[in-house]
């Protein structure tokens, strides 16, 4: 008997690894979207919090990342993204330095 919930316990173990590699490949994914929709250079992903909540009668993975971006090349920037389960949440920037651009009149 205790080898069966060993066993179960080492799926349900596996499971919520596979489940936050998943995470993270989508988050890796959406972070380089929103840097290309913001015309940055994306340059890193962690993972900086997690928690598993209930949500819409289902468990999810709350997940906080760090996105390291740079606006000029030169600098290196972090903006803040909020998945729930596998979808972004929220993707908030804080001011950066832009290139110089030259506008044409």
């Amino acid at each position: 008997m205790t080898m069966i919930w060993m066993l179960l316990l080492l799926m349900l173990v596996t499971y919520g690894f596979i489940a936050q590699r998943r995470q993270d490949e989508i988050a890796i994914a959406h972070a380089m979207k929103e840097c290309v929709r913001h015309q940055v250079q994306y340059l890193d992903c962690a993972r900086s919090n997690h928690t598993f909540v209930k949500q819409g009668g289902a468990w999810r993975f709350r997940t906080i990342y760090l996105v390291d971006f740079s606006g000029d090349g030169h600098s290196r920037y972090q903006a803040t993204m909020l998945m729930k389960g596998n979808r972004l949440a929220a993707f908030e920037m804080p001011a950066y330095k832009a290139p110089n651009v030259v506008f044409l009149q």
